[in-house]
């Protein structure tokens, strides 16, 4: 049974689940404490919608039909559910958030929509159930508070119960909590407090497969049990207070990595991070403050845990806690023993001194001094000088820690490269300016003359919740931001069969940035039609310091001539380049789904010297390539997912040539269960040097001849590979 649909264990055996897997007893409880060391931090954690967007599909909690009290007196559980409710059929009724439609034996699915909140203080005494892809937001000049209210019923019986529960509710069909079909449910911009006397409290049951956030809140758990149970996709300006775990992490459905990002966890009583099944964490300037441990596995359990710019304040006894590889369940398989992977890349650590301890065998890798600079630590397999005569090989811990760091250094790891939001008051939106012009948009007519328009007059445009048609590519300035609330709610498509889309040889995109662009585009779905081979999505070339993030492409997955299915997936094909395009651009890429199958290239990036970071991507159901790197130098993928799917077995992962200085890190390359066929490497490398591969997940246990690569990586010009798909850290030096 997947941990994602596992009964909820009892308060007891939850805290029993890793007894006896250290060496050396656990501190005790009362070894959690308050850590001031704010004056580090260079991250600000507020407001980030400071207004109330103008969106008349949103439900508005506090509006007619959905009366608060919003005090912190008066009991608001049933109001907010109620708004919940609202948003989903809502969604149900305009279909924009469905992927499935009726499909694979599901009626069809919650659409979704948003909820927004105004500020206030809200108690809350039972469970929320956030329906699949609906997002509840705050706003305001300081951002709403929901409070669990002292003692609450339910709340301290012994069994963990939670605060909000994303779950999964086909119209007319069973709930159940989150999985993988579920998408775009989220979070943002609120806080959460637990008062006294709730010691079962699970603050967020998060949970989902692609674009689900927890985004912009501060958990303050207080005496109750966990902050956040469960993950799913992007972790990002989270800070979780006290409790016994601030984050308990699973995989994600359907085994995906989540990425966590500029986030906090202090002061709990037994760890800041709890790692279930191999929950494949992706931690990108995080800081861990106050615990007796950081981040523990459970026992019996491998992770892929990647950890980088990030920061461990006053941890009482060791940062790291796992399992040695050769203890772990079916170890004897050289896959699974390669399957537990560490890497901590440029940390720091203060009031720190152990940073890996090794639960069964009790080895220990400490610092020199405190501060310290953790310039490398990595446990699992090192392939080093990979793919030349001069390649080795070695296993275990490898650890390069320097002393001296200290808080400018901290500070300047922690220092976050996505930019904030405009103020809502400098938005307008493009249904305003629609009006202004005598128009009406989202109606099934052209809309694109509106929104270019609108991009021409204005810096901030806002699109609401809606389906908009383009018979031309939009064309933003070089400070243009395109913003909505909603991915899979908020659609720009393409007019089909319009000649300005017919062109495979000469695509134009949707949407198009310009180069040394600073944008900010974040909150769309992009979606190409049928009958329109020379498209794109999008076509990013803007700069370093412009923001891409919280995107989705239609869901197309590429099939042969002669297979016909109930999968909306396969219901038509088309022959398109590119499907997520960057030229010459860069900057910073997070929560990206890129899914439009029928395109030659799921991602491709060509000729750009423009660093750029990226944050849970994923890319899949392309029929020959999922990512294309073509003279690139300066990204760092952090958290890359492609699949492919029953009959993608064709598509490679990553096709890298004439680029450098790339880094990779704890990829998932996915072959499902059903791939009909093998492929004899994961990335392909031709006229490339400095690339690390940095942890690697390649490894399913289902049909391995078809679902496993054939290496993970190849040399495409002397054919050298190397054969291991599990490992924690590759060198390609060129």
């Amino acid at each position: 049974m997947s941990p994602n649909h596992a009964p909820w264990l009892s308060r007891r055996s939850l805290l029993a689940i890793g007894a006896g897997l250290a060496a050396a007893p656990l501190l005790p409880v009362s070894a959690a404490r308050a850590v001031d060391w704010s004056g580090v931090d260079p991250t600000v954690f507020g407001s980030t919608l400071t207004g109330l967007p103008a969106d008349p599909t949103a439900v508005v909690l506090g509006s007619p039909g959905f009366t608060t009290h919003a005090d912190g007196v008066g009991d608001d559980t049933a109001a907010l559910q109620a708004a919940v409710d609202e948003a989903s059929r809502r969604g149900i009724a305009n279909k924009l958030g469905d992927i499935l439609g009726g499909a694979r034996d599901f009626p069809h699915g919650d659409g979704g929509g948003v909820v927004l909140v105004p500020e206030g203080t809200y108690r809350l005494s039972a469970p929320v159930n956030v329906w699949d892809s609906v997002r509840i937001v705050g706003y305001g000049a300081r951002r709403p508070v929901f409070v669990l209210g002292a003692s609450t019923p339910g709340y301290a019986t012994g069994t963990p119960r939670d605060l909000f529960s994303f779950r999964r509710r086909p119209f007319g069909g069973p709930v159940t909590y989150a999985n993988n079909d579920t998408f775009g449910s989220g979070l943002v911009n609120f806080d959460i407090r637990v008062e006294p006397g709730n010691p079962d409290t699970f603050a967020v049951r998060f949970a989902g497969a692609q674009l689900c956030i927890l985004q912009d809140l501060d958990i303050h758990v207080g005496e109750g049990h966990t902050g956040i149970d469960h993950n799913a996709n992007l972790i990002q300006r989270v800070r979780v207070f006290g409790g016994e775990i601030g984050f308990h992490a699973y995989a994600a459905s359907a085994g995906w990595q989540t990425t966590v990002l500029d986030c906090r966890f202090e002061g709990q009583r037994r760890m800041n991070v709890r790692l279930f099944n191999d929950a494949k964490l992706v931690v990108v300037r995080t800081v861990f403050a106050g615990a007796p441990r950081a981040i523990e596995s459970a026992v019996d359990q491998w992770q892929h845990l990647y950890l980088q710019d990030s920061h461990f304040q006053d941890i009482g006894d060791a940062a790291v806690v796992l399992n040695e590889s050769s203890s772990i369940p079916g170890a004897e398989n050289e896959l699974i023993r390669g399957s537990n992977q560490l890497t901590v890349l440029n940390c720091t650590a203060a009031g720190t001194r152990d940073l890996l301890l090794l639960a069964q065998t009790g080895a220990r890798t400490r610092t020199r001094t405190t501060p310290s600079r953790i310039k490398e630590l990595t446990y699992g397999l090192r392939v080093e000088r990979a793919l030349t005569g001069q390649e080795t090989r070695r296993d275990g811990v490898h650890a390069d820690v320097v002393g001296t760091a200290g808080t400018a250094w901290t500070q300047r790891i922690l220092r976050t490269d996505v930019p904030s939001l405009p103020p809502v008051s400098s938005w307008t939106s493009v249904a305003d300016v629609a009006a202004s012009m005598g128009r009406t948009i989202g109606a099934g007519a052209d809309d694109r003359e509106v929104f270019q328009a609108a991009v021409d007059r204005y810096d901030t445009v806002y699109v609401p919740i809606g389906l908009y048609l383009l018979s031309d590519t939009l064309r933003l300035r070089r400070t243009s931001n395109l913003i909505g609330l909603h991915p899979r709610q908020t659609w720009l498509r393409a007019v089909d069969g319009h000649p300005n889309f017919s062109d495979p040889d000469a695509p134009r995109a949707l949407v198009e940035t310009p180069r040394g662009g600073r944008n900010i585009v974040i909150g769309l779905g992009l979606d190409t039609a049928e009958q329109t081979p020379g498209s794109a999505n999008v076509l990013w070339q803007s700069a370093d310091g412009s923001y891409l993030a919280d995107i989705t492409t239609q869901f197309i997955k590429w099939h042969p001539e002669d297979v016909s299915s109930g999968d909306p997936g396969y219901t038509y094909r088309g022959r398109h380049k590119y499907n997520v395009w960057v030229r010459g651009g860069g900057g910073t890429i997070a929560n990206v789904w890129a899914a439009a199958g029928w395109s030659d290239n799921g991602l491709f990036v060509e000729h750009t010297d423009e660093p750029a970071r990226v944050y849970e991507v994923s890319v899949e159901h392309h029929e020959t390539r999922e990512v294309v790197l073509r003279g690139v130098s300066g990204w760092q993928f952090l958290g890359l997912q492609t699949e492919d799917h029953i009959y993608g077995w064709r598509s490679q992962a990553v096709e890298i040539v004439s680029s450098s200085d790339l880094l990779f890190a704890n990829s998932v390359f996915f072959r499902v269960a059903t791939v009909l066929g093998p492929y004899p490497y994961a990335v392909s490398v031709q006229d490339s040097e400095r690339i690390w591969l940095r942890g690697n997940r390649g490894y399913r246990d289902k049909t391995p001849e078809f679902t496993q690569w054939g290496a993970g990586a190849i040399d495409h010009d002397t054919g050298r590979i190397v054969p291991e798909i599990e490992f924690a850290y590759v060198e390609i030096a060129g």
